[in-house]
């Protein structure tokens, strides 16, 4: 059976600090006292003359303070079951007194014992007792309300503390459920693309490139399926998606796809969102290459300014609907491209990184799109 009372039978636990250490610490704590005690009277004694060794006042002074390590439990056990800061305070307050007056008697009782082993064994025992407990009473009431407070403090930052981690806990869960929902959205418009692409290859009677795509389409499905993938990669594996996506997409473009990717190998370990660039490249394909009557060109770099990391997917496709503007939304009765992809790309951003992330499209010096992902520098 445990020596605290609950809840700090609770906290003990959630600490991680064994029984035998907050016996000690009880101990310890009193013990404090117990020397500035045995000291005050040591002190005494040579003031007056008498040449009493020094351990007998601490002898004498100590067990009686001790006391309060084994009354300490007591104490918080009283505190829960007569809190004194609910209901009527006042009355409560009252029988506290009186608890405090009644263990008191412990402390009389121990401290008179050690007194008349140490150093006076000629006064009556029973006068030695009421001695200590008349002379003691402020210090029982003061040490009893002050556990008792100690004990309500310690409970109600615990109670706070904990509040918050499960609130803590709650928003991480919120969040990985907001990313987890956002990624599942992303995945069935990304397979039916690809999917699409085959299919057109198929009617084209291009069945070797058909089934190249289907392949390809498979180790991407293994990939974003993946039971122990999360939502950070390493840039390089994002690239290497990019590029197999890519490869889906030229095998339908066949040579109007030209396809320029700038990484450099410095920045190749940095982590960044899973399918941050896909949705982005996908955009330029479906928005600017295949608007273009004869071959077009997508540029994927990766630079870093002030620690920052930032991703540029840029196309010479005719640009986004409204010239000159930045967010510009898709081309008017088209929802399947941004609606899922910049959309889509903005919220994950907002969960993962609040306001020091974004993504822009905006439209290129030359024409063109330029969709730009900005990730804060690693912490």
């Amino acid at each position: 059976m445990s020596m605290l009372p609950q809840p700090y039978e609770s906290i003990r636990q959630e600490a991680g600090v064994p029984t035998t250490l907050v016996a000690l610490a009880l101990v310890g704590v009193w013990l404090v006292p117990g020397f500035l005690a045995g000291a005050e009277t040591y002190a005494f004694w040579l003031m007056s003359g008498e040449a009493t060794p020094p351990w007998r006042a601490f002898a004498a002074q100590a067990p009686g303070w001790l006391t309060f390590a084994l009354l300490t439990p007591l104490v918080l056990r009283a505190g829960e079951w007569l809190p004194p800061d609910q209901g009527r305070r006042l009355r409560r307050v009252g029988v506290h007194v009186l608890v405090a007056l009644g263990l008191g008697a412990g402390y009389a009782l121990v401290a008179a014992l050690a007194w008349t082993a140490f150093l006076d064994g000629q006064t009556p025992f029973g006068r030695l007792v009421l001695s200590w407990y008349l002379a003691g009473l402020p210090t029982m009431v003061l040490c009893y309300f002050g556990i008792l407070g100690a004990g309500r403090a310690t409970y109600w930052f615990w109670r706070h503390r904990r509040a918050e981690l499960t609130a803590a806990r709650l928003e991480t869960q919120l969040s990985e459920a907001r990313l987890s929902a956002l990624r599942m959205q992303l995945n069935p418009h990304f397979f039916f693309n690809a999917l699409n692409t085959a299919t057109v290859l198929v009617r084209d009677g291009d069945m070797g490139a058909a089934e190249d795509v289907m392949e390809v389409l498979g180790e991407l499905l293994r990939e974003t399926l993946r039971e122990d993938s999360g939502h950070c990669t390493s840039l390089s594996d994002e690239i290497d998606f990019v590029r197999r996506y890519l490869s889906i997409e030229q095998a339908r473009f066949s040579d109007r796809l030209q396809i320029d990717v700038d990484v450099p190998p410095e920045l190749a370990h940095r982590d960044v969102p899973a399918f941050v660039l896909q949705p982005l490249v996908e955009n330029a394909v479906r928005h600017g290459i295949s608007r273009r009557p004869g071959a077009g060109r997508i540029r994927v770099t990766a630079t870093q300014a002030n620690g920052a990391l930032v991703l540029r997917v840029e196309d010479d496709g005719p640009g986004p609907a409204a010239p000159g503007t930045s967010d510009a939304p898709d081309p008017a009765g088209d929802t399947g491209g941004t609606a899922v992809g910049l959309a889509n790309t903005r919220a994950r951003l907002e969960v993962m990184y609040g306001d020091r992330a974004g993504c822009t499209l905006r439209r290129g010096p030359a024409g063109g799109a330029i969709a730009e992902v900005r990730l804060p520098a690693d912490d």
